[in-house]
């Protein structure tokens, strides 16, 4: 599903992208790949009955993030970010009346969409921006695979900055935070009612590099 929604996304943006370069010269496109670190700061409430496949606290998904942005500056200092990240860990597992249980694949799937403002700099310097938006966030793996309700929508702030590496090439970095309410409930193949619920906020750190038009 999310998959669908970001190839939705990232294909919108290219359209305004390549429609837009034909009447306003000031605009930029910019396409990245990113590397990070994903960290979720919230917490699960309690429930009245747990799997031993999920997860004990959200800080158990942290893990490297890989992923891509791009960027669209269609003003001086206004401009509009999609970016995607993925992170895989491992959750779950330990002493069970029926022995003890290993550790199981999860993965969280993160798709942002961000109103930027650069706060200083132009395309020959040092830029910083702030941004605010939406986000789309999918949990998945074998931890969740018997959970049709995984994905949650959010919202999302940041702070990216870039320099100037040569020509169209840019060294980036930044930090965001997603905030939404993660609801996931249901049965599954083994246990009934196992609920995974409360206030997330997940930190993303983010580095990479972008190439820029014009």
């Amino acid at each position: 599903m999310i998959d669908r929604v970001l190839t939705s996304l990232v294909a919108g943006a290219v359209l305004v992208a390549a429609c837009a370069s034909r009447s306003a010269a000031q605009e930029q496109l910019e396409i990245g790949a990113t590397v990070g670190y994903y960290s979720p700061m919230g917490s699960f409430q309690p429930v009245q009955l747990y799997s031993t496949d999920l997860p004990r606290s959200p800080n158990s998904l942290s893990g490297t993030a890989f992923g891509g942005d791009l960027r669209l500056w269609f003003a001086p200092r206004v401009g509009l970010e999609l970016a995607g990240s993925t992170i895989a860990s491992s959750v779950g597992g330990g002493s069970t009346p029926n022995g003890v249980r290993p550790s199981v694949p999860a993965r969280v799937t993160e798709g942002t969409a961000e109103l930027l403002f650069r706060v200083t700099g132009d395309a020959t310097r040092t830029r910083v921006w702030i941004g605010a938006g939406t986000a789309a966030i999918w949990h998945g793996g074998v931890a969740y695979r018997d959970f049709e309700n995984a994905m949650s929508l959010g919202s999302v702030i940041g702070l990216g900055s870039a320099f100037r590496i040569r020509g169209g090439l840019n060294a980036n970095i930044g930090v965001s935070t997603l905030i939404y309410i993660l609801d996931i409930h249901g049965s599954t193949l083994s246990d009934t009612a196992v609920e995974e619920r409360g206030t997330q906020s997940d930190m993303m750190l983010r580095t990479g590099v972008s190439y820029s038009w014009p």
